[in-house]
């Protein structure tokens, strides 16, 4: 361990989407992008499922690995959706190579590893007490943003590299105590990575990942300042249709609702509306329990829950908010 101010360091730069880089940013190019990328200043892979455990209960999980230079930061958090419990969560900071030919990462309390032949994903993580083990496989092509190139700008930032696999058949287990769940339900999946750092501009960002009923998906982003207003040009979206092609999104809006969860120092938002013309979208987002937080020790605090989407499309989101 490097100490706190290393720890501070790795936090915000995984925590800020603000990419940075004069050179042009290659296309991205599966399956070869899945596995690492080690000239990429902090690169992740993050995954959150919804689904029903064995015991009929409704669970909500979320996994990400980050990696910065030798370091890579895995963490997890399962919350049981009837009772709003937190069931486990893990964050451990370790050194350790991501592969650049293959990728498969195994630590003593965590598991990423990507199978080629069958296009799975495994995502796996543990401590006294709790587990995750979660095996997710795309049903839909991937999503390549940035209007299908998988590169995208944000504003004065730069180029950053990010493709999603927005619909999979996720399967796998939790296991608190002595008791074993088996889990079945959906799971997305985010890949990113690029040289970061700070837009002077941007403290806080909203981001949403919808499944909709009819199997079609959408990604929104956006940038706020201090006080809270949206960068307009920090921000970028992508609709996903049900044959898997994309659209992106031009501008959309987010306003918040009246509900709110006052917590870790913050007022987190529980509802949205979003707003997106292109595509003749009005939605209402209401979480589906009030408390989400990922509680960090050496990342920052952040909301990281699931929501039910209605309106103009129903079905179910993943909304993350985060303050710096």
């Amino acid at each position: 361990m490097r100490g706190a101010r290393w720890l501070v360091s790795f936090a915000v730069a995984a925590l800020a989407l603000a990419a940075a880089g004069a050179s042009a940013t290659p296309r991205v190019s599966l399956p070869r992008d899945h596995s690492g990328h080690p000239s990429a200043g902090i690169e992740w892979w993050y995954v959150t499922a919804d689904g029903t455990g064995s015991d009929g209960r409704r669970y909500s999980v979320f996994f990400t690995l980050f990696k910065r230079g030798a370091f890579v930061l895995p963490t997890s958090q399962v919350v049981d959706l009837g009772s709003g419990k937190v069931v486990g969560h893990t964050e451990i900071v370790a050194r350790a190579a991501v592969g650049t030919a293959e990728l498969d990462l195994s630590l003593p309390t965590a598991r990423l590893r990507y199978t080629p032949a069958s296009n799975t994903w495994r995502f796996a993580a543990s401590r006294p007490g709790y587990a995750l083990d979660l095996l997710a496989t795309p049903t839909k092509p991937y999503a390549l943003h940035g209007g299908g190139t998988g590169v995208i700008r944000q504003s004065v930032a730069g180029p950053s590299s990010y493709y999603s696999a927005t619909r999979m058949a996720a399967r796998g287990r939790i296991t608190r105590g002595a008791a074993v769940v088996r889990f079945t339900g959906e799971a997305w999946l985010d890949h990113q990575w690029g040289s970061f750092q700070d837009d002077p501009r941007a403290f806080a960002w909203d981001w949403f990942s919808c499944r909709f009923d009819d199997r079609t998906e959408l990604m929104l982003y956006r940038f706020r300042t201090r006080a809270g207003a949206p960068l307009p040009a920090v921000s970028t979206g992508t609709f996903v249709r049900r044959d898997g092609r994309t659209r992106p999104i031009p501008e959309f809006g987010v306003e918040a609702g009246e509900r709110a969860l006052v917590a870790a120092g913050r007022r987190w938002p529980l509802d949205w509306r979003l707003d997106v013309p292109s595509e003749k979208l009005t939605l209402r987002l209401r979480s589906v329990v009030r408390d989400q937080l990922v509680r960090g020790t050496v990342l920052p605090t952040f909301w990281e829950g699931a929501a039910t989407a209605t309106g103009t499309k129903t079905g179910t989101c993943f909304v993350e908010l985060s303050y710096r």
